[in-house]
């Protein structure tokens, strides 16, 4: 039974990737069923759980409004690194501390975003309230000495930035408001906005999104990159029961980006148009 997938493209250089896509979607025409909306708002009227794959917004300010009207319990931004490491950033609602402890209960959630047997940092928001982030903080080292092995460290966001701890550490916890300051800083460090992308849990189903914008300067040049979007889809690909298939496409696509850095588009110093970047995809992967 095919899985239905719903498809926002967004607005900017969405639409315009999601059709340069097209061809490696039909991929797995056998496994998955693609619908697409008309707007963010059609998420509303979905049939429960649902996974959307979704495009870039006109801004951060609406795309964070959109995603926090659907009350999410956490977003994972996956940013990858030159040594083929990554830094995962995990945003959950501080101030509602049952939802955030929930979080934090749930091995499975927890196992998918890091590594449980290495450091994880907890970055305070400088505004939020210290006495609820001390409270969430105590709470969570409670559950994780009883759940994880985990060494959990609790930092202050400007001190972190400040003091370059953030060189050092790849698993981190922190706020939505501190998510998006720390996923720019790290996006930027390793040259990554374009290879980024986030997952959102939300009550009603799973979202699927790149971290980079809807780049207004580049819209219809035909030469955005669609990388961080595949990687989103192999995170969707992966969530709803395809692992290994989404773990071989994953790597396929990884490799051909290390393996020839030239047959990547302009923004990764790379000489394709996205059309020719997907052409040479598509004949690399083997499914």
């Amino acid at each position: 039974m095919k899985t239905n997938i719903f498809l926002y493209p967004g607005n900017g250089i969405g639409p315009e990737l999601f059709e340069s896509l097209q061809t490696f979607f039909h991929l797995f025409d056998d496994i998955i069923e693609l619908h697409y909306l008309n707007s963010f708002q059609d998420l509303w009227g979905l049939n429960k759980p649902y996974s959307v794959l979704c495009g870039p917004f006109e801004s951060q300010n609406q795309q964070t409004e959109a995603f926090l009207a659907l009350k999410p319990f956490y977003a994972l931004t996956h940013i990858p690194h030159e040594a083929r490491d990554a830094t995962r950033i995990l945003a959950v609602p501080i101030l509602e501390n049952q939802m955030l402890t929930g979080v934090l209960k749930d091995s499975s959630v927890m196992k998918s975003c890091f590594k449980l047997d290495e450091r994880i940092v907890m970055v305070q928001q400088y505004q939020e309230q210290p006495q609820i982030w001390e409270n969430t903080m105590k709470a969570w080292t409670k559950l994780a000495f009883t759940n994880y092995q985990s060494r959990f460290e609790d930092a202050n966001i400007v001190s972190f930035i400040k003091h370059g701890k953030y060189k050092n550490s790849n698993q981190i916890v922190t706020s939505f408001e501190g998510a998006n300051v720390l996923n720019a800083l790290y996006a930027s460090v390793y040259n990554a906005l374009n290879r980024s992308h986030t997952k959102i849990q939300v009550d009603g189903g799973s979202i699927y999104v790149p971290l980079h914008g809807h780049a207004p300067d580049i819209v219809g040049m035909g030469i955005a990159n669609p990388y961080a979007l595949l990687m989103a889809f192999c995170n969707l690909l992966s969530d709803i029961g395809h692992v290994n298939l989404s773990q071989r496409i994953e790597n396929q696509i990884v490799n051909a980006y290390y393996e020839n850095r030239s047959q990547t588009t302009p923004d990764q110093r790379g000489v394709l148009n996205t059309e020719k970047y997907m052409s040479m995809l598509i004949d690399y992967i083997n499914l």
